[in-house]
């Protein structure tokens, strides 16, 4: 327990301020012009985010981050190993309860040891994340009608302990297939929508007669529950 509540201390510290600018002893023109600066960056970064990342950088920048080596390799091989029969396979092997049993912060515990090579704006352990999550979210709604929200926060990236061996065991599965975003498999990908999209273009479905098709396997309007997922946490 030590050390889960020293992860939560370290993610209250991570949520830093941001800093902006106050205009002193300055003239009116620069007075100005400062605070207009100060206006536009209050409107573009919500009330308690820093205006950077951990690295100085914006956020969600997929184009030349620091961990951009590691994060273009990810999605990569995601875009062009992420099938659907692939997707398939993974139902089979994960939706039943066969991996044993563990209490939620074992679970977060295992995390501690996994680092996610999809994100280009943090570089901590997943297990810190959860906190950092489940905090910032109690801090932006603190009120008891939205404790479901700060659990949410909490759980919410548990699922990639299937990367883990501890957890995984034989069904073990490299990152590309736990982390990063989700979209649909089965029919053809939304290019635009969807960051290293020309990844797509390796993927066996992409020209696939039906898979690579704009509808696939669907019916259009069939409704977001009857939609086949890429494989992930």
């Amino acid at each position: 327990m030590g050390s889960l509540l020293a992860k939560e201390e370290v993610a209250r510290e991570c949520l830093v301020e941001p800093k902006l600018a106050k205009a002193e002893n300055a003239d009116a023109a620069a007075s100005a012009n400062e605070g207009d600066m100060e206006t536009s960056l209050a409107k573009a970064v919500p009330d308690g985010f820093a205006a950077e990342n951990k690295f100085g950088d914006s956020y969600r920048n997929y184009e030349d981050s620091s961990r951009q080596a590691e994060v273009s390799r990810t999605y990569n091989a995601m875009h062009t190993k992420q099938t659907l029969e692939f997707v398939r396979e993974q139902h089979a092997k994960w939706l039943k309860f066969d991996k044993g049993e563990f209490t939620v912060m074992e679970v977060i515990g295992m995390l501690d040891d996994l680092i996610d090579d999809s994100d280009p704006d943090n570089d901590l352990p997943n297990s810190i994340h959860d906190f950092q999550t489940a905090e910032r979210i109690s801090e932006q709604w603190p009120g008891e009608e939205y404790d479901w929200f700060h659990l949410v926060g909490l759980l919410h990236d548990l699922g990639k302990v299937m990367a883990l061996p501890k957890l995984a065991g034989d069904s073990l599965l490299e990152q590309w297939a736990v982390v990063g975003d989700t979209f649909c498999v089965g029919c053809a990908p939304a290019m635009d929508a969807i960051v290293f999209s020309e990844s797509f273009k390796e993927n066996p479905d992409y020209n696939h007669p039906v898979y690579g098709t704009q509808n696939g396997i669907y019916e259009p309007g069939c409704g977001i529950s009857n939609l086949v997922m890429s494989w992930g946490h």
